[in-house]
C-alpha cells in the first residue's frame, strides 16, 4: 500500500464538488470573522510580513469543526474519518483540524516540516487528510511529500522567527530532489503520516487556494484521553508562542 511504503498517498474521489461547496460557505463564515477570531488566539497569519503586513497574508484558523460544529457532518469529514480507520486498521477520533486560505498571486510558501515535531503526544498514531476545495495544482501550492520519510527519525527543526506568534517551525536540511508533488482534483484528497516530510509552495495563479486539513487518530483509553486533555488545557492556557500548529 503506497501509504505506507511512501507515508503519503493520493485517495481520488474521497468527496464530492457539492459537499465541497458547502464547505466552503461555511469557511466564508468562518473567515468574515477572522479578525475576531485572530484576536481570540484561533486564527494566526502565517505570511512572511506577519508581524507588520498590511493585510493578512497566508490566513489560517484553527479547530473549524469546534468553531462551526456543521462541518463535522459534512460527507468530507465523515469519509475522512471511515478512510483513516481503514488505513490504521483501528477506531479513530477526530483530533484536530484547520483551514489554510492562501490569496491569489501569493508568494508566500509552507515550510518543509513534519507534523510530529509539533505533537504534544508522539505516540499517538494519525492520519493527516489535506482537502482542497477546488482544482489544485503545483503553482496554485498543492501538497508535496518526500517518500518514505515516516521511516525516518524526526527531524532537528528550527522556528521561523517571523513566525513566533504561530510556532511555526521549519525542518532542517531536507533533500528536496527527493519531492513528490501531488496536484488534485476537486473532490481528491492527500492523506500522511504524522513523520511524513511536507510542504506547500506558494500560490502563484490568480486563483485564491482554500483547503481543509483533518486530523484522526487510533481512538486511546481513558488515561491517554485523560492525559492529552490536560495538555490541551496546558495549551490553551499558555502564551501564544507555546501553542501546537500543524500547518
Amino acid at each position: 500500500m503506497a501509504f505506507r511504503r511512501d507515508g503519503f498517498a493520493v485517495v481520488e474521489g474521497v468527496t464530492t464538488r457539492e459537499d465541497l461547496d458547502r464547505i466552503s460557505r461555511i469557511m466564508a463564515r468562518l473567515y468574515r470573522r477572522y479578525p475576531g477570531l485572530a484576536r481570540a488566539r484561533h486564527a494566526v497569519d502565517l505570511g512572511l510580513g506577519a508581524a507588520g503586513a498590511a493585510a493578512p497574508e497566508i490566513l489560517e484558523i484553527n479547530h473549524t469543526a469546534a468553531l462551526e460544529p456543521e462541518l463535522a457532518t459534512t460527507l468530507t469529514f465523515q469519509r475522512c474519518r471511515a478512510l483513516a480507520e481503514a488505513l490504521l486498521e483501528a477506531p479513530v477520533e477526530h483530533r484536530f483540524d484547520h483551514a489554510i486560505y492562501k490569496p491569489a498571486f501569493n508568494g508566500r510558501a509552507t515550510a518543509w516540516h513534519q507534523d510530529e515535531a509539533y505533537t504534544l503526544d508522539s505516540a499517538l498514531v494519525t492520519a493527516h487528510f489535506w482537502v482542497p476545495m477546488r482544482d489544485v495544482t503545483v503553482e496554485m501550492g498543492c501538497m508535496q511529500f518526500i517518500p518514505g520519510s515516516h521511516r525516518e527519525p524526526v527531524r532537528p527543526h528550527h522556528r521561523l522567527d517571523r513566525l513566533r506568534h504561530a510556532h511555526a517551525l521549519e525542518a532542517d536540511d531536507v533533500d528536496t530532489t527527493r519531492a513528490v508533488a501531488c496536484p488534485l482534483r476537486a473532490g481528491d484528497v492527500t492523506v500522511h503520516f504524522a513523520r511524513t516530510l511536507h510542504y506547500t509552495g506558494p500560490n502563484l495563479t490568480p486563483i485564491p487556494r482554500l483547503a481543509w486539513s483533518l486530523v484522526f487518530g487510533r481512538r486511546r483509553g481513558l488515561p491517554r484521553r485523560l492525559a492529552t486533555k490536560g495538555r490541551r488545557l496546558w495549551r490553551t492556557l499558555a502564551p501564544p508562542d507555546a501553542e501546537d500548529h500543524r500547518a
